[in-house]
Parts: structure tokens; sequence; C-alpha cells
């Protein structure tokens, strides 16, 4: 992990009292930390979380924490952990403990953590002890086979790679959960995770456990049809990241049930157990209920044999349903046919609803469309893609109007954990497309976002009309916390949206070395720059210890960013064409905004775009830093200019860029058109070049003469008329030069002509002229 001298921008804030769909938590109950997720702002659950870094380490037990912004595009523990922060068991003896500050029992436990795989991939089981006032009170049973995937080797961002010698993994967390053998955990004890003796594991990493007191399970409600009725049996051997191989095929027992409640219009009741779907179906359904016993009892649990080779649909297929109370599992290795993967819940129609429902290791929590539907007071927790997806094309349909997601708790997600996903057209196998109606009217309200480790927080991705607003969003390990745009270049337009209220939390990332802003507006899905982003009212969010800028904007039209407040950014605090992310046209209106906690060398705004009309009023926040030589003292003539030193001031001040590309914020927070070089030296090199862009440079000239200019450059390919020099009045003082080519960006040679200097402070302006080529430094030596 890398070391900053900042650890406060990046410093754990505990999860604390996430909720009750049941009751609220006192505030008394709150745990301490850097900081708390507001009261008002996120769902409300019957659960709260203790994060294992809140806790007390014991035995030699170490936090691990992520210290600063990532500098490559891969994962580690640290980056998709909740808080970015967990705590590392490796000895026999090691612990990590907590208090019960719930006021009330605990009697249920969630514990996300990491235990190693396997040396060949595919996972290992191992237990863990939990201690109760000290004293032993049961094993906890863990594994790994429903984790760890491997990017290296050219398989960045893939989903099914299990093969340890590949190199940079990824997907470190699961969870588990447990009923607490014996009595309750009762108010005021402590209770604690240690590992013994007999925990075989070599390490235990953990992140949090959520802790509960859940009620008892609900009983067959009248006028419903038990799938037991039609032959379906239970099987309650755990699980643990594989099926039982005992189990029994209830599937063909539960359609049964399903055709039956269809045509008696009775409800389909799932009692208590774990019930088996075995094989490559699912499971359809129609204008029904279907209803079990709570979340904490009554399981469906997909197995399909691995490796697979036939694309699976959903576990269910559901139109106009209701379906409340039960858990859906699934033993899915990876995000891929071959790995298991599937859909929890596709569903359709109109008026449908889904409540209670507890989804694990399925490819996607829901995948809905169709009108008047809502997903409320559910949970994700370790799911494969997108936790929460309402869109305009599940299951054939091309409508998705008056959705509402809200009251949801969403974590540990592979791809965006809520997404409104609306697609213009997919193209079919035959080359044909097929259109869809854009979506309207979608609500996202009080959802918590959490560790997502492969997509956004909250995506907004094309439609009119939708509201986005007190969601808590945090943690994210490679991309946007929350965006508002497009999707690619087969999503549909965004036409109007109001995002408001919501906090986002130690957000943006790495992914693809792009240094993504934690909040952003404009086109684009993941650097796909494409399509109209129109009329989106941000209001009212905090944004807070994001890894890079706060917010950014890529094109976008009519923009409203008003009273948000942006504190301690990683970057800068709000970012017109942040890196990757390019607005050559644009306009939006910025007032009553505040930034704090800047970090010296960033901007509280910058516009890194000519092309984007920014309307600035009444915000709070420092003035931008004026022009200077970086880092304070002016380059010695002669000597050595850098090109990665060019003067603050930021953009149309110390430099005009069309675009920002650069991923060298490391060394300085703009980043812009910076990138490594393999050059005699090290370093960074100035690359990106093209027509009109230009960059300033403070220097001290000794004596008045004619200095010879070295040009340390690299170019494919000749470049005519590349550049000129010229002082602060504009005097060319070099006339055009011309680039050899040295065949690749990244090999280089010394071009040189001629210049003439009087003594003392100058500013000289890199002009270039046509583009094409990298420059490394400036070289300025008597004749």
């Amino acid at each position: 992990m890398l070391t900053i001298s900042r650890p406060r921008r990046l410093a754990v804030a505990v999860v604390a009292a996430v909720g009750a769909m049941c009751v609220s938590v006192p505030p008394a109950a709150a745990t301490t930390a850097a900081a708390t997720r507001p009261a008002a702002v996120g769902a409300t659950t019957p659960f709260r979380i203790y994060e294992a870094e809140a806790g007390t380490p014991a035995g030699g037990a170490a936090v691990r924490s992520l210290t600063s912004a990532p500098t490559t595009q891969y994962s580690n523990a640290a980056l998709e952990a909740s808080g970015h922060s967990y705590v590392h068991l490796d000895g026999t003896g090691q612990s990590v403990q907590w208090t019960n500050t719930t006021g009330r029992p605990i009697s249920f436990l969630n514990i996300r953590a990491s235990i190693p795989d396997s040396a060949t991939g595919g996972g290992v089981t191992g237990t863990l002890n939990l201690y109760v006032d000290g004293v032993f009170r049961q094993a906890l049973h863990l594994n790994s086979k429903q984790s760890w995937l491997y990017e290296g080797n050219g398989n960045y961002n893939t989903s099914d790679n299990q093969n340890p010698a590949d190199g940079d993994p990824r997907v470190f967390w699961d969870e588990s959960h447990t009923f607490v053998t014996g009595s309750p955990i009762p108010a005021g004890a402590t209770f604690s995770l240690r590992k013994d003796a007999d925990n075989s594991a070599s390490f235990y990493d953990v992140d949090s456990v959520d802790v509960e007191n859940p009620p008892a399970p609900r009983t067959q409600p009248a006028n419903s049809i038990s799938i037991t009725s039609c032959g379906a049996v239970a099987d309650n051997t755990p699980t643990n990241g594989a099926a039982d191989s005992r189990s029994v095929d209830s599937r063909a027992a539960i359609q049964s049930c399903v055709d039956q409640a269809q045509s008696q219009g009775k409800i389909l009741w799932i009692p208590q157990g774990t019930f088996y779907v075995k094989g490559t179906e699912g499971l359809s359904a129609h204008g029904i209920t279907i209803a079990g016993a709570g979340l904490w009892y009554s399981t469906i649990y997909r197995d399909v044999p691995v490796p697979n080779s036939t694309p699976l649909a959903a576990l269910f297929d559901l139109t106009s349903c209701t379906v409340r109370d039960f858990h859906i599992d699934a033993n899915a290795v990876s995000r891929s046919t071959i790995g298991g993967d599937g859909g929890a819940m596709d569903t359709t129609g109109t008026d449908w609803l889904a409540e209670g429902i507890w989804t694990q290791h399925a490819m996607s929590g829901f995948w809905a469309s169709g009108t008047g539907g809502t997903v409320r007071n559910s949970r994700l927790t370790s799911v494969w893609a997108d936790g929460i997806n309402v869109n305009n094309v599940s299951l054939g349909a091309d409508t998705g109007n008056d959705l509402t997601v809200t009251n949801n708790f969403v974590r540990g997600t592979g791809d965006d954990a809520i997404a409104i996903n609306s697609v213009n057209y997919n193209t079919n196998g035959d080359g044909s497309q097929t259109f869809y109606q854009p979506m309207t009217d979608v609500t996202v309200s009080d959802n918590t976002s959490i560790a997502p480790w492969g997509g956004k927080g909250v995506g907004v991705y094309g439609g009119s009309g939708h509201r986005v607003e007190d969601n808590y969003i945090s943690d994210t390990a490679r991309y946007i916390g929350l965006g508002a745009g497009r999707f690619g270049v087969n999503g549909s337009d965004l036409l109007s949206a109001t995002v408001t209220g919501n906090t986002v939390v130690r957000s943006g990332g790495n992914a693809y070395s792009q240094g993504q802003p934690a909040l952003h507006i404009g086109n684009g899905g993941d650097g796909q720059n494409t399509g109209t982003v129109d009329k989106v009212t941000v209001t009212g969010n905090t944004v807070t210890d994001s890894l890079y800028d706060g917010i950014g904007f890529s094109t976008s039209t009519d923009t409203l960013l008003q009273d948000n407040t942006v504190n301690s950014p990683g970057r800068n605090g709000i970012s017109i064409s942040p890196p990757f992310y390019p607005a050559p046209t644009g306009s939006a209106t910025i007032t009553g905004n505040t930034v704090t906690g800047l970090d010296a060398g960033t901007s509280a705004f910058v516009n890194n775009s000519t092309g984007f009309t920014a309307t600035l009023s009444d915000n709070h926040w420092p003035p931008p830093a004026p022009e200077g030589p970086y880092g304070g003292t002016p380059a010695a003539v002669p000597g050595t200019v850098q090109a990665e030193d060019y003067d603050t001031g930021g953009q149309g001040v110390a430099y005009n860029v069309t675009s920002v590309n650069g991923n060298a914020d490391s060394y300085r927070a703009d980043g812009v058109d910076l990138d490594n070089t393999s050059d005699t030296g090290g370093g960074y090199s100035l690359g990106w070049t093209g027509a009109g862009q230009w960059f300033r440079y403070t220097v001290d000239v000794a004596t008045a003469g004619t200095y010879t200019l070295g040009l340390r450059v690299a170019a494919p390919s000749a470049v005519t008329d590349a550049l000129h020099l010229s002082d602060a009045a504009g005097t060319d003082l070099t006339g055009a030069v011309d680039l050899p080519a040295t065949g690749d960006w990244q090999t280089w040679s010394t071009t040189t002509t001629h210049v003439t200097l009087p003594a003392g402070r100058q500013t000289l302006t890199l002009h270039q002229d046509n583009g094409g080529w990298n420059i490394n430094y400036l070289a300025l030596l008597p004749a």
C-alpha cells in the first residue's frame, strides 16, 4: 500500500447505525469515528454495522488502511473494503473486539471477511471463532470459494479468471451469516472474532460485522400454497460457498406450486429452510405474490453445474408479481457463464413489488422494467454484477416508467450498486436493431451503497424526470460514486434529472488509470463520451474525501450545480473536463457551492475546457492560485526545464489544453497531459499534444545572450511545424520547429535550435502548433 502525508483524507468513517426498517437506533448507540453517516441519508435497516477498524484489535492484530489514492488500475483488499480499512489476523490469539452498544440483544451476525485462496485457485473453507465476554461461543464458517479473481496476464477487468499465477487479484471480500448459538449477546457485552489454533486459514481479514435481533419467523398466510405441498424439500446443511451434494432439486416442485397459485389466485409460500433449484433452468411467475418466512429463514438456492456452458436466465422471471421476505443465494463463482452466473430476479409488468429480499452471489439482484414497480427494504451483498438495475429492456419490455428504488442496502457489487439504465437500442444477432422507449420518472431514494468493487454506487444512465435523493454512497473501489449521464453508444440521452441530498464518501477510482471523480455529470459511460446530457439539477449533495476530484463534468448542457459541499477532495474540488472525461462543449451554472480542505497544489474549481461555459456566482472557496513557477522557484537558465513543471495557475492561465488526459496525478494535482517516461532518468513527460495547446514556464536567466535550446522529444512519425517558443509579450523566439521521427512515443532524441533571452525572470510559452509528439524537457545552455 501507498504512503501519503495526509492520511486523514482516507480516514475511516464508520457507518454507524445503518438504520432500522423495524426500529431506529438511538443516538447514544452511534459508534465513534472520524465521521459518521448523516442520520437522514441512506437506508434505515434493522441491523447495525460494526466496522472492524472501529473495534479493538488484540494479540498483535493490525488495522490495514488505504492511505492514498491508487496510482495503478488494480485492486487491493483495503481499496475494496468498506471504510477502505480492515483488521488483519494472521497469528494464533489475534482478535478484534466490539461492545454491543445497540441497546438490545444480538442474535444474528453477518460477517464481511476474506480468507486466502487456494494455491491453484477455487478457494478454501475455514472457521473463525466467536467469543462473547471472553468466552468461546461458536466457530463461524467462512470460505473463499466465491471470491479471488485475477487480472494479470492480460485479464484486466475480466470476470472469470481464477488462476492465482496470473496475479493482480480482486474480489477479496465475501459475506457469511449465522444465528448466534445459545443465548443472544446481551446489550453491553463484548463480542470478538479470534483466530485460534483450530482456525486453519493462514489469515483472516475482517472488514465489518452486521448485528441484529431478527423477529420470529412469519407464519404461512391464509389463501396460500406451500412449496412443500408440491414436493419441495428443504436441505438445511450450510452451503458455505458451495451446494450440498446431497440436496434435492426442488425446481419442478416449486414451478408446479407457482402454476397452481396462478390458476387458483393464491399466494405462493416459501417456509423456513433452504430449497434448491438445480441445473440451468429457472422459475417463472405471473401476477402472484411469493412470500417467505423472512430473509433470515427462507432461502432459494441456485445450484448450477460449474463449469457451465449454458447461458442462464434469472432464477425468477416475474411479471406483475409481489415478492417478499426471503433470501436468494447461488453457487456462482464469477460473473460469467462458465462460472454459473445468472440473475436473481428479472421483473417486468405493472405495479410489481419486491421487498424484504436478501440476494447474494447471483449475477444481479433485480433486473427490472415495466411501469409502477418498486424495490424496497431489501439487501444485496456480494453480488457479481449490478445490485438493482431498473431499465426498459428486462424480459422483453420496452418501458421503464414510474419505478421506485427506496430504502435498500447494497454492499460489495461487481458492477453498479444501483442503476437507472435507459437503453436506446440493442443490436440483434442478425445485425438489426431493437429500439426502446426512454425511461421516465424513476426515483432512487434513501438507499445505502457501500464498497462496489466493479461499478458505481448509483448510476443514472439516460431518460428524463428522474430523482436521486438522500442516498448514502461510499468506498467505490474503481469508479465514480454517483454519476448522471448516458451509458455508451446505445444508451438513451439524459434529458432531465434531479440529484439532491446525497452523501458521497471516499469515492472515485482509478479504473483504467483514469482517476475518476466521486460525483460526475456528463455524457459517456466508462469513458465512452457519447450523447446528450441536459438539464441535470445537482443540489444539496455532500462529497467527502474523494480519492480524486470531488465533482467532475464531461460534455453536458444546462446543468445547475447549487449548494453542494465538497470536503477534503483528493485532487480538485470541482473540475470541468477532468482526466479522461472531456468536455469540449457544454454549459453549467455553478452557484452557492462550498469547497473546503484543499491540499497544496489543488484548486477549488478548474475549467480545463475553452468550449465549456461555466457561470459562477456566490461560491465559497479559496481563490485560485496565481500564475507562478511550479514549486515556487523559477527554473535556472542555464539549466534544464522539466516539461512537467509548467507554471501553476490552471487552465487559461498557466496552460491551455483541449482535454485532460494525463495519469501523473501523484506528481501534481491537475495531471493534465503528463505520463511516466522511460527516458533516461525517468520521471514524467508531457504528451497528448495538439494544435492550439500551450504551456508556460517561469525561468530565471542568469546572463543575457543566445542559448542552445535542446528539446528532448519522442515522435512515432516526423512532425512539421510542431512547436515554437514565445516570450511574455508573445514574441516568437524560435520560429517553427520541425521534429524528426524517433519511432515510438517513448523513444527519445534531442532536437536543437537557438533562442536569445534577456537576463532576469522570464515567462516562456511552449506552443503546440501540431500534435503527434511527447516532450520530456527543455535544456537551455550557452551557445
